[in-house]
């Protein structure tokens, strides 16, 4: 199978499946991403033998890939996947698959016509802990959700200095407060129907667009609240990288994720450790299936454009600091919504 890469900013999650000896998986091309050529050579240091393109356009059609994985500048993560739907391929990208509305619906227009996926890449769906979280609620261990909180905290430490332009960063929502978005409604199994929040940079003032934290209040199918803070105030010598943490309080009961470990406080027992109870592929194991086979309960291109638009009205009910509803993919036209 014939992997290429276009972009140097995301994650690149496929990129474990080339040193997966179970697949037959090669980085055949890398490209960049039409913005930051640089940030994309440094694969070619991991993957020395594929053949580098200084145009996405002409590697989709010069060399034929089987899948492609998308990290650009957040902007552009979109214009590079529908590159790759246009042609049928299936396509991995890193988020956020849209920062605008418009784009969303030029997305969302351009995925229904192909017969490609879309999946986005959301690490936290392939955690065990995470998902263990997800088996608990779903079973009933803790009555119905009633508060669902998440937090996701990184260190500033060095970024791009794109980062100070809002239109090419998109928003902190768009890219931290995402995993813990999205986290809610993959462990309740509920869907965001509105959404509203507060943001604010009192670290980084030569660049005023951009923010140091944000908090998103959610609203959740049932009535179930939820509440997601997101910050880059974690200090770099604090021993990892991301403090993740994800707590869901129902009626009979308390899931906490933290530190990699799910907790279930039960109104009847004492607390047990359930972080073993599912044990999920790797991510790009879950991915490629989602990616070859018409998607899956974590990944594909209807979860996709959901999310996109639910990050998309999360943003704007910070940036207005008012409710915003959340569109539902199939509704009308999505550059409406905003």
């Amino acid at each position: 199978m014939k992997l290429a890469l276009i972009g140097g900013n995301g994650h690149h999650y496929l990129k474990a499946a080339a040193a997966d000896s179970s697949l037959d998986v090669q980085v055949v091309a890398v490209s960049g991403d039409g913005v930051d050529p640089g940030a994309a050579g440094k694969h070619m240091e991991a993957f020395p033998k594929a053949q580098w393109f200084d145009s996405p356009e002409r590697m989709l059609d010069e060399a034929r890939p089987d899948v492609v994985s998308v990290g650009a500048v957040y902007a552009h993560n979109g214009i590079n996947a529908m590159l790759c739907l246009e042609r049928n391929i299936p396509v991995a990208s890193d988020k956020p698959v849209a920062t605008t509305w418009e784009m969303l619906e030029k997305l969302r227009r351009t995925a229904d016509a192909s017969t490609a996926q879309l999946v986005t890449e959301f690490d936290f769906r392939a955690r065990p802990a995470m998902a263990s979280a997800r088996k608990l609620v779903l079973d009933g261990a803790i009555g119905t959700p009633i508060l669902a909180t998440a937090q996701k905290s990184y260190p500033f430490a060095k970024r791009p200095d794109w980062y100070a332009d809002r239109k090419m960063y998109g928003g902190t929502v768009l890219w931290v407060a995402s995993h813990g978005i999205d986290a809610l409604e993959f462990i309740t199994g509920r869907r965001i129907e509105r959404a509203t929040g507060r943001s604010g940079n009192l670290s980084r003032e030569s660049w005023p667009t951009f923010e140091d934290h944000t908090i998103s209040l959610c609203e959740l199918e049932g009535g179930t609240s939820g509440c997601v803070h997101a910050d880059f105030l974690r200090s770099p010598k604090a021993g990892s990288w991301g403090d993740d943490r994800v707590r869901i309080a129902g009626s009979a009961g308390v899931i906490e994720v933290r530190d990699n470990r799910c907790m279930l406080e039960a109104m009847d027992a004492p607390p047990s450790d359930q972080t073993d109870m599912v044990r999920p592929e790797p991510l790009h194991r879950i991915m490629l299936d989602a990616l070859l086979h018409g998607g899956n309960e974590q990944f594909s291109k209807a979860l996709s454009l959901q999310s996109a638009a639910t990050l998309l009205a999360a943003r704007d009910g910070t940036d207005r600091g008012e409710w915003v509803r959340v569109p539902v993919i199939g509704d009308g036209p999505l550059e409406r919504a905003g």
